[in-house]
């Protein structure tokens, strides 16, 4: 596998057949056809002069305006270390369709049959019958795929319940492949870290839709079906396995669990996924958010995956040159903080404030990339850079 060509953050232009990598302001830094580098002239003969290309123009303005529709059947963002090889098997594909053919074709069908593909692949129907070779692979060797967490993790969650902090997990994944990667992650008495679990939570939609909670079998995990909840706070139980959902009724939950109204019931949310963990529930809702990203171990000297984040090719995921990405905007913009990882976190007590030294977030320091540069930053957030 060419690790060269892998990056988080790539957009698929379906139409195109190009991989493009963009600024802070959405206009392409740099390009791909099939896994071939396009020229600057390229660029702007495709994309025009602005080197921007509208939709996601509109991903940069509204992500959530792009997430469905026909948007989606022409665009794909890759937000995750789950997406990222999907740049490469698409360049792939692009390059062997493009051999076989006299001329361009007018139209390419790589990205919807690479849809297709992804589609089945992470299909929770397939999670338990072989049918899906990414499923039965993680069954098969999970601790494979999954790291251990740090112990000073766990002891920081443990510590978190113990002062008074209410925890809730909350996954996009089935309830049979969450506890797959949770015990691997956490042990098997994983749940017991929280107060409420929901899986298939249908991230962004879960902060802006009033999708009901379902109930879950915890010995045949799966969810079962015709078990809506009805929209009460009360009918959600601490300890208790759900699926899909709605933060205004978990958010009812767990300040009735804090004894407080919901409108003094602030909510802190971590994850890795700029989108579904930071920006929406931001920007949508009356969120904090601390953003995850590992990248910002590239620079410790012994971190062990510098190899599988490096990109000659597409360059720092933070900034090119003098130019800061996309992602360091949106990071800039809707995270209270970014830390390379939870362990990060975990270092200090649950009352401790964490600062950080600089005006973006991100800790515990500024990217080497940004140094010269200075992300946009138009924050939507709390009251400021820390936590």
């Amino acid at each position: 596998m060419d690790l060269d060509f892998l990056q988080k953050g790539l957009f698929l232009d379906g139409p195109c057949c190009n991989i493009l990598k963009l600024s802070s302001e959405a206009y392409n830094l740099r390009a791909t056809h099939g896994t071939r580098l396009l020229t600057d002239e390229e660029i702007v003969a495709i994309y025009g002069p602005e080197r921007q290309w509208a939709i996601t123009t509109s991903f940069y303005k509204d992500p959530l305006s792009t997430w469905n529709g026909a948007a989606s059947e022409q665009m794909r963002s890759l937000l995750d270390y789950f997406d990222t090889p999907s740049a490469l098997v698409f360049a792939q594909a692009v390059d062997l369709v493009d051999k076989e053919s006299e001329s361009p074709p007018q139209e390419y069908e790589v990205w919807r049959d690479l849809q297709a593909g992804l589609m089945h692949i992470f299909s929770r129907d397939h999670f338990s019958n072989d049918i899906s070779l990414y499923f039965k692979g993680m069954r098969a060797d999970p601790q494979k795929y999954v790291l251990c967490t740090d112990s000073s993790v766990m002891d920081w969650l443990s510590a978190l319940r113990k002062s008074g902090k209410k925890l809730f997990l909350l996954t996009g994944s089935n309830i049979d492949f969450a506890n797959l990667t949770a015990t691997q992650a956490l042990g098997k008495d994983w749940q017991e870290y929280f107060d409420f679990v929901v899986t298939y939570a249908k991230k962004p939609g879960f902060f802006t839709i009033q999708r009901p909670f379902l109930q879950v079998d915890v010995r045949e995990l799966k969810e079962l079906a015709n078990t809506e909840l009805p929209q009460d706070a009360g009918i959600l139980k601490p300890g208790e396995l759900y699926s899909q959902g709605n933060w205004h009724q978990l958010h009812k939950a767990l300040a009735r669990l804090l004894n407080k109204e919901p409108a003094q019931a602030r909510a802190l949310y971590f994850g890795d996924n700029i989108i579904q963990d930071v920006y929406t529930p931001v920007r949508h809702r009356d969120f904090d958010a601390v953003a995850i990203a590992e990248e910002l171990l590239m620079e410790e000297k012994n971190y062990p995956y510098f190899a599988e984040l490096d990109s000659q090719l597409w360059g720092s995921y933070f900034a090119i040159g003098c130019q800061p990405t996309l992602w360091s905007n949106f990071i800039s913009s809707f995270a209270q903080i970014c830390v390379p990882s939870m362990q990060e976190v975990a270092q200090t007590a649950p009352a401790q404030r964490i600062v950080c030294t600089n005006p973006y977030g991100f800790s515990p320091r500024l990217p080497k990339e940004l140094e010269m540069t200075h992300p946009t930053s138009c924050w939507e957030g709390g009251t400021g850079s820390g936590i």
